[in-house]
């Protein structure tokens, strides 16, 4: 069966994360239901999402995912057929009303986070993924870069006001206004016509008995040096950044600018969620010496 976008009515049914969290539970029993699928355990860590271990009625393990309607991630599903079983979990059953997916049950499912290869490894890995998914064409349905990004920017320049006290006690305002700004230059500029996987962090790279598929993403059309970001900086120390950038083959100016961009959005965002905002500062500025800013 071909898969859809999911219902972006939706989207307006919530006006916050905590609105959704309220009725989380029995849309999740309802899915249950309705599939007649046996739970298991829940699957901990995500942000946009109630996902558990399930069984179908025919004895197959599987996932239950029930998102969060937010604009990224519109086209999940498409995303995962469009990329195929050698890159991402097979989709079961979708229903776009309730942003349910029924997935393929990943085994044994250990993140590239979680792995114990060596820190260059795990980025080669990921690497070679993003060059695989981003090579696939993407359906035109497909939000860009450009549209998302500017939704980010704008959301983190509403905020600047009431951050800028944070900020400014981190000594990280003026950085944050920089880097923003480098944001909207590249939204304004891009070009790339690949599949962006939009979230490819090592907690969305999985190993299925030695091949490794990505989950959950937040699909747009773009360039692939918008992804690179997350797997240099998320796996290992800010101070071995230019050697992990090495291992992911790209190195262009622009990959540059997209870390420089996404690590002043993420000290917006550590600031909003009230976490430790102090590493993403440091992050930032290891990215900014990169750029030679």
């Amino acid at each position: 069966m071909e898969r859809v976008a999911f219902e972006s009515t939706a989207i307006e049914l919530y006006a916050s994360r905590s609105s959704w969290d309220a009725t989380a539970a029995d849309l999740v029993r309802t899915m249950i239901e309705r599939w007649g699928l046996v739970p298991g355990a829940a699957f901990v860590g995500g942000e946009a999402a109630s996902v558990l271990q399930v069984t179908t009625s025919d004895g197959m393990d599987a996932v239950l995912k029930v998102g969060f309607p937010h604009v990224e991630g519109v086209g999940e599903a498409i995303a995962l057929e469009s990329w195929g079983p050698d890159l991402a979990p097979r989709v079961l059953r979708q229903d776009p009303w309730t942003w349910s997916l029924l997935l393929e049950r990943l085994r044994p499912g250990t993140s590239l986070r979680e792995s114990s290869l060596p820190v260059l490894e795990r980025v080669r890995i990921g690497s070679d993924l993003l060059r695989r998914i981003s090579a696939v064409t993407a359906p035109p349905q497909m939000p860009t870069v450009t549209q998302i990004v500017g939704i980010y920017l704008s959301d983190a320049l509403a905020r600047l006001d009431d951050q800028h006290s944070t900020l400014v006690a981190l000594g990280a305002l003026d950085d944050v206004e920089r880097g923003l700004a480098v944001l909207e230059s590249l939204a304004a500029t891009e070009s790339g016509t690949g599949f962006v996987h939009g979230d490819l962090n090592p907690n969305n790279v999985l190993d299925a008995q030695g091949r490794w598929m990505v989950i959950d993403p937040k699909p747009m059309t773009g360039g692939p040096e918008f992804d690179v970001w997350p797997l240099a900086t998320q796996l290992g120390d800010p101070r071995d950044l230019d050697q992990r950038l090495a291992v992911t083959g790209f190195t262009s100016d622009r990959t540059v600018l997209w870390g420089v961009a996404r690590s002043a959005l993420d000290v917006t965002w550590a600031v909003m969620d009230s976490r430790p905002a102090a590493e993403a500062v440091r992050v930032l500025r290891a990215w900014m010496r990169l750029s030679g800013a």
